[in-house]
C-alpha cells in the first residue's frame, strides 16, 4: 500500500476518534448540567424552618433563633413548617413564631417540627418554659413593687423583704432584707411573653424557683411587704450573671435596717446568745450591757 494513503487512513481514523470522544464529552455535559439544574430546582421548590443555633427546652423563641433552609422535596415532613402555604393556613415566619418555647430540643439545622414549639395559652406552656428540677409560683404586685410594669418574662430580679420586727409591745424594727437573688422571672399576670414594646402594670408576677424557694415564697406574704428589684443584663463582674442560665440564690445576702435610713428609728442589735448580757432601753436607744456591770451597779 502506498504510504501517502496509510498515512491518510491514520489520520482519518484519528479524526473520527476525536469527533466521537468530543461528542461524548458534549452531551455529558449538557446531561449533568440537566441534572444539577433539576436538583437545584428540586431543592428550592421548598424551604424548611430549621434551628439557627442550639436550642434548649424551655427557651423562650427569638426570630434569630429561626431560619429558612433548602430541603428536598421528598424529605419534607408533614410536621415541618415550611415556606408554601398549606389550604388556608399562611406560611409561617422566624418572627410568627417569636415567643412559642421549645418543648423538644433542638440542634443548630434541625428542622422545626410542631411539637417541638408550644404557644403561650396551650396546655404545657408553663411546664415547658420551667428549667428542670425548678418551680413555678406566682407572687402578687403592685405599682411599685413591680417596677412601674418595666418587668419583662425572662427578665432577672432580686426579691426584698420588707417588714417589722417587734422585740417588746414598745420595740419595733423596721427591716427590708434581700431574700432571693436572680430569680427568672416566667410570666406577668398571665402573659408569658412580652407584648411588643407595650408597657403595662402588672398585677402578679411568676417567678422560677427551687422546691426550698417556694416554700419560702408561700410564707413571704405573711410576714410582710414583697418588692422586685430588676437586675441588669450586662454582668458588670457580677458572677451570678456570667452564666445566663445561672440559679436563683435562695439566701439572705444582705438586709437594711430601718435606723440606717433614719436616725430617729431604734436599732436592733443582735442580743448575745450566751446569756452573759441584757438590753438596756432608754426612750428610743437600745444597748446590751454584760451582766457582770449590772451586778457591780446593783451591789453599789
Amino acid at each position: 500500500m502506498n504510504p501517502k494513503s496509510l498515512i491518510l487512513i491514520v489520520l482519518a481514523a484519528v479524526g473520527v476518534f476525536a469527533v466521537v470522544m468530543l461528542t461524548r464529552s458534549y452531551l455529558s455535559g449538557i446531561e449533568n448540567t440537566q441534572t444539577a439544574q433539576v436538583a437545584v430546582k428540586q431543592i428550592d421548590a421548598s424551604k424548611v424552618m430549621v434551628a439557627a443555633r442550639d436550642l434548649r427546652v424551655g427557651t423562650i423563641v427569638k426570630p434569630e433563633d429561626l431560619t429558612w433552609q433548602a430541603w428536598p422535596e421528598s424529605g419534607v415532613n408533614e410536621a415541618y413548617y415550611t415556606s408554601r402555604k398549606r389550604g388556608d393556613e399562611d406560611p409561617a415566619t422566624p418572627k410568627g413564631l417569636s415567643g412559642q418555647v421549645v418543648r423538644s430540643p433542638l440542634s443548630a439545622g434541625d428542622p422545626v417540627t410542631r411539637s417541638s414549639l408550644v404557644s403561650q395559652g396551650e396546655r404545657g406552656f408553663l411546664a415547658a418554659i420551667l428549667t428542670p428540677g425548678m418551680r413555678a409560683i406566682t407572687v402578687q404586685l403592685s405599682p411599685t413593687s413591680g417596677i412601674g410594669g418595666f418587668v419583662f418574662p425572662g427578665d432577672r430580679v432580686d426579691v426584698i423583704l420588707t417588714h417589722a420586727v417587734e422585740k417588746s409591745r414598745t420595740e419595733r424594727f423596721n427591716i427590708a432584707e434581700t431574700v432571693f437573688q436572680n430569680v427568672r422571672v416566667l410570666g406577668v399576670d398571665q402573659r408569658s411573653a412580652a407584648v411588643g414594646d407595650e408597657v403595662r402594670v402588672a398585677k402578679t408576677a411568676t417567678l422560677e424557683v427551687t422546691p426550698k424557694m417556694a416554700e419560702k415564697v408561700a410564707m413571704l406574704e405573711s410576714i410582710g411587704a414583697l418588692s422586685l428589684s430588676l437586675r441588669s443584663l450586662a454582668s458588670g463582674g457580677d458572677t451570678l450573671l456570667a452564666n445566663p442560665d445561672s440559679p436563683p440564690v435562695g439566701n439572705t445576702l444582705s438586709h437594711t435596717m430601718g435606723n440606717e435610713i433614719s436616725k430617729f428609728l431604734p436599732s436592733l442589735e443582735v442580743e448575745d446568745k450566751d446569756g452573759t448580757s441584757v438590753r438596756v432601753t432608754r426612750g428610743g436607744n437600745s444597748t446590751f450591757v454584760a451582766l457582770e456591770d449590772v451586778k457591780e451597779d446593783g451591789n453599789k
